[in-house]
């Protein structure tokens, strides 16, 4: 079976943008104080800007089994009746003004590309969008997944 794993982590680049934040924000703000005051600070500049980016960028997208996992949501490929990858701008026309307000996203908006998968049963749920770095990849595989699993009943 094609499998396909990765993880949409928070861009590298933004590390040192944010450490900079939170130390400079905890010196700002603490400066003058004792240690009481500023490692209170510190904790929560820490929990308001590291954590929540640490929380987001733990979501997997996992084509295994012939299932697609997308965060916590899972979809077996034989639902899926087509697959198309999007580059950064036709993931910004199906999360905007293209939108169905019922589709499932599951996006991080510093993972431009994404792949669009339409359901067999489009009631409640038309279509999934699916952010992730290798859209043709992620596309092949489940294409695959799907004919193999045919080719097997």
């Amino acid at each position: 079976m094609p499998t396909h794993s990765e993880r949409l982590h928070v861009p590298w680049s933004w590390w040192p943008v944010l450490i900079s934040i939170v130390v400079f924000g905890a010196l700002e703000v603490g400066s003058g104080f004792s240690y009481v005051v500023l490692v209170p600070i510190l904790i929560f500049l820490i929990g308001f800007f590291i954590v929540p980016l640490v929380l987001s960028g733990l979501m997997r997208v996992q084509l295994h089994d012939g299932v697609i996992r997308a965060g916590k949501e899972t979809l077996p490929v034989m639902q899926i009746t087509a697959v198309t990858a999007l580059d950064r701008a036709e993931t910004r026309l199906r999360l905007g003004p293209q939108a169905d307000p019922a589709a499932h996203l599951a996006v991080r908006g510093w993972v431009g590309p994404s792949v669009m998968l339409r359901l067999a049963n489009p009631v409640p749920v038309p279509y999934w969008v699916v952010s992730t770095r290798h859209p043709d990849e992620l596309a092949t595989a489940i294409k695959q997944s799907r004919n193999q699993i045919r080719a097997t009943r």
